[in-house]
């Protein structure tokens, strides 16, 4: 086959959106080329910048003999690597730059760039995965081994970040110019181009759609109830138009997480292990208003220097006596979360804000902070839109609760760290106003499990199966007895006083009067309460002892 023929069969590829062409697979997120540009050519080289933002990057790349460039954000992304690479085996060098992670271990992390190096240096493990890196990684059956194996021996990794340590990124970007120049040109190491099929997933269960609400005990229960839910109930649907990710996803999936501050990490059910020196660097991150060099955006940064663009409005509103003398009285404290930056813009720190409105009046209901910018969301042209788009503060209970809203979450990989994060600022908060936290609550717009963890995340449900089971209830527990009738009484869960007295002889009676007041109740505490009022119904009707919880006997 000539370089041209290849090259047309390139073209003819059936990626996995349904079109012809080549990326063949996550095309609509490939940086170069645009997902709607079809060149292909005999290129050698592909790039990828890890988290660093595209528009710092492929600007300024030499295209000649350019084949790929992209994000890589999680340790996932090797298979769409390998079936990239498959589908191009022109394809023999790859170039690594780009921000990695805010931790100061990052030789030990399970980032995504680790996980590239552990690819090319060790290969596939048995499990089609890599080593270390649990069920962050899965290829797919369809993929041979061998042929990810002749990927992982034909492609040389280049990894500019081992090589320059103490560069910046745009001598990194300069040194990747010169090796897409001068690398010895290679002819593919396939005789032809190959795509593959994807496993199927199994089925989504009927729900009535709409919100679903899991309450758990700290991150990783919840974690593991809330991926229970949206693997089993989640819709699918397509992340973006003109794309191949499809998701299982739940629209406004609320997790309630009653000890968010709780870190013990000796269930860690992750798909990539969390460890303690990973949430305190990604906690530091969200609680700093730094942004480092290359990235969009960062949490910490949108809550704690929140741009304005006419610093003159935000002066004119400080400095008139109306404002001042509007609630608070006067003083300096007006001014002290406000800021001018170098572009002359106003920058607001909205949790110290909030946590001074919450020092002045710590019942208030204003308390919110926001990442969202309408004047640079116009259209929604960026593909670096915030996900934490709001937050609220509320005390009750004289406990510090925050509630988080995130317009599209990645629920396998993105959501633990964020949530970690969340309770970070919700002690910065309660510290500062002297109470304690109480519940976190985080609701996702749209909750999505991506279609390249399905298999991971069904492995890690049967592996933590036994997790889900649980017939407490925060609404009440109930105390059932025979005499005479059977009488159930419904007591607070924690003080054991008694809320409310339902009185029948049978169960059936019972089950009504019951299910007419409290209305909400989990699948296993409703079936536990059936089970027992059965065979009270039995010991009345035979005369029989009846004991809550013990098994019944007959003579």
């Amino acid at each position: 086959m000539t370089k041209e023929e290849f090259i047309s069969a390139i073209k003819e590829l059936i990626g996995s959106n349904g079109r012809a062409g080549w990326p063949v697979a996550v095309r609509d997120r490939i940086a170069f080329p645009y997902s709607n540009d079809l060149r292909i050519t005999a290129g050698n080289v592909g790039v990828t910048f890890l988290w660093t933002m595209r528009d710092e990057v492929i600007p300024r790349l030499e295209k000649e003999n350019l084949a790929i460039a992209t994000n890589f954000y999680t340790p996932a992304g090797l298979q769409g690597m390998v079936r990239n690479i498959l589908g191009n085996p022109f394809i023999r060098y790859i170039i690594l730059i780009g921000e990695e992670y805010s931790s100061k271990k990052q030789d030990s992390e399970l980032t995504s760039a680790n996980a590239i190096r552990t690819f090319f240096e060790k290969g596939v493990n048995s499990n089609r995965g890599i080593d270390g890196f649990g069920n962050s990684v899965y290829f797919d059956k369809n993929i041979p081994f061998e042929l990810i194996e002749k990927v992982r021996q034909n492609v040389k990794l280049i990894d500019l970040n081992k090589e320059m340590p103490g560069a910046g990124l745009n001598e990194k970007i300069a040194r990747t110019n010169i090796l897409i120049r001068s690398l010895e040109k290679k002819n593919a190491f396939l005789e032809k181009p190959i795509t593959f099929d994807y496993e199927k997933s199994t089925e989504s269960f009927p729900f009535e759609g709409g919100p679903i609400i899991v309450h758990g005990k700290n991150i990783p229960d919840s974690w593991i109830r809330m991926i229970y839910n949206i693997n089993r109930y989640g819709r699918k649907n397509l992340m973006n138009a003109n794309t191949d990710r499809w998701v299982k996803e739940i629209n406004n999936m609320i997790v309630v997480i009653h000890e968010p501050q709780d870190l013990s990490l000796e269930i860690n059910p992750f798909l990539v292990p969390i460890t303690l020196d990973k949430i305190k660097a990604y906690q530091k991150e969200i609680l700093s208003p730094l942004l480092p060099e290359g990235k969009a955006y960062t949490y910490g940064n949108e809550l704690r220097a929140y741009e304005y663009p006419d610093i003159g409005e935000i002066r004119e509103l400080v400095e008139t006596a109306e404002y001042r003398d509007y609630e608070f009285g006067k003083g300096d404290w007006l001014h002290k979360n406000v800021f001018k930056n170098k572009n002359n813009f106003v920058e607001i720190n909205q949790i110290d804000d909030l946590i001074d409105v919450l020092k002045r009046d710590i019942y208030s209901k204003a308390c919110v902070a926001i990442t969202w910018h309408p004047w640079k969301e116009l259209m929604r042209k960026h593909k670096s839109s915030p996900c934490l788009v709001f937050l609220q503060a509320v005390v009750q209970d004289e406990k510090l609760n925050l509630s988080v809203f995130f317009r599209s979450h990645d629920m396998t990989q993105g959501w633990p760290e964020n949530a970690y994060g969340c309770a970070a600022i919700q002690k910065e908060i309660a510290d500062k106003i002297g109470v304690e936290t109480g519940v976190l609550t985080i609701m996702s717009g749209s909750a999505q499990i991506y279609n390249n963890y399905y298999q991971q995340v069904e492995e890690m449900l049967k592996k933590y199966k036994d997790k889900l089971k649980n017939c407490n209830d925060s609404r009440g527990n109930f105390l059932i007895q025979v005499d005479g009738e059977i009488i159930v009484k419904l007591v607070h869960p924690e003080t054991g006083r008694e809320l409310q007295e339902f009185r029948g002889k049978t169960a059936y009676e019972l089950r009504d009067k019951i299910a007419g007041a409290v209305w909400e109740l989990g699948v296993g505490h409703a079936i536990y309460i059936g089970t027992e009022l059965v065979i009270a119904e039995n010991a009345l009707k035979n005369n029989k002892k009846y004991e809550q919880d013990a098994v019944l006997r007959y003579d």
